[in-house]
């Protein structure tokens, strides 16, 4: 047990011990599994060279669909459907129907004037407030990944409760060409984004493995960085940068009242190596649950007397240890 789960186990304690942290182109979904929709928009390119980058961007993340067997759906020009921005929107109000999470992922360009974000699209483009006004009412979880430049915005218009946004950038602003999406993609299906060697690579791995190579390319070409991804998976339409951590684990302390992201995108598991354990639904759905028990019980701990408070832990991470136990088992 302890072969796929000390590492982890490790990981939350130091965690807890850390207050503050916290045209198209379909697949048909797999009808024995939970139907899990990817939507990948691939925008209006520009020039030969950048429709070519987008469109393998696009490429990794189908890859990833097929591999999780997911719906997938691919918008990248005008259609009998209609516009790249209808096709979007039909597909956006026909997920929300029907699909138990639904992933939408821009890869292009975005601008930013008067107070208004916009993805570029082949056509009418696709704006925050156009993403925010289709999915109201949605009680599905989601995740929105825009890796245009000046895309920030479109996390503050979405993000909320059981909703994942990442974002190329910290601001409108920063409108120059953005490379996140390239290291991002290339994440997603690489078993060297697995930053704390649990043999998985979880959302929250492939956005920090993406932010360092972004990185790592402006400090090789000597370059102001002019890109700063964010992730927000808690509601508050902060947002994380990828300097809070050190590995996996938060290295800086959230402002007062505030908690650091990644929580919930460090459970969403997009690559898993051969031999780890499959959960079946019931006890995936018991894991989620200790796993959810164990987040609530850490944003307590400075209200909790120390011992009651590791005695608690205790009881749930043995809990946690007997659900892997038992997964292992069945496989």
């Amino acid at each position: 047990m302890f072969s796929q789960l000390g590492v982890r186990l490790q990981l939350w304690i130091a965690l807890f011990c850390c207050p503050g942290v916290s045209a198209a182109q379909d697949i048909p979904p797999n009808p024995a599994e939970d139907c899990d929709r990817l939507i990948v928009v691939v925008g209006a390119a520009g020039t030969d060279e950048f429709a070519g980058e987008f469109s393998s961007w696009a490429d990794e993340w189908e890859q990833l669909a097929r591999r999780q067997q997911w719906q997938l759906t691919r918008i990248e020009e005008p259609a009998d459907a209609g516009t790249a921005r209808e096709q979007l929107e039909g597909a956006v109000r026909s997920s929300l129907k029907s699909s138990c999470r639904l992933w939408i992922v821009f890869l292009g360009h975005g601008t930013f004037a008067r107070d208004t974000a916009k993805f570029n699209l082949i056509g009418p483009d696709v704006s925050a407030n156009d993403l925010k006004g289709w999915l109201k009412g949605s009680q599905m979880p989601v995740v929105v990944v825009n890796c245009s430049s000046a895309s920030a915005p479109f996390l503050t218009k979405l993000a909320g409760p059981d909703r994942v946004l990442l974002t190329a950038t910290r601001s409108g602003s920063e409108i120059n060409y953005s490379r996140f999406g390239k290291y991002l993609s290339l994440a997603i299906n690489d078993p060297e984004a697995d930053i704390d060697h649990d043999q998985e690579v979880s959302l929250l791995e492939a956005f920090l493995a993406a932010t360092s190579e972004t990185e790592r390319f402006y400090l090789g070409e000597a370059r102001l960085t002019t890109e700063h991804a964010l992730l927000d998976d808690n509601g508050d339409r902060v947002g994380t940068t990828g300097d809070f951590y050190r590995g996996i684990l938060p290295a800086k302390q959230a402002e007062e009242g505030k908690q650091i992201d990644g929580a919930v995108a460090s459970r969403m598991i997009l690559y898993s190596s051969p031999g780890v354990p499959v959960f079946p639904p019931e006890l995936e759905a018991r894991r989620l649950q200790i796993e959810r028990q164990i987040d609530q019980l850490r944003n307590q701990k400075d209200q909790l007397a120390q011992e009651h408070y590791y005695d608690q832990l205790e009881s749930l991470m043995l809990e946690l240890a007997q659900a892997y136990d038992l997964a292992e088992a069945n496989q």
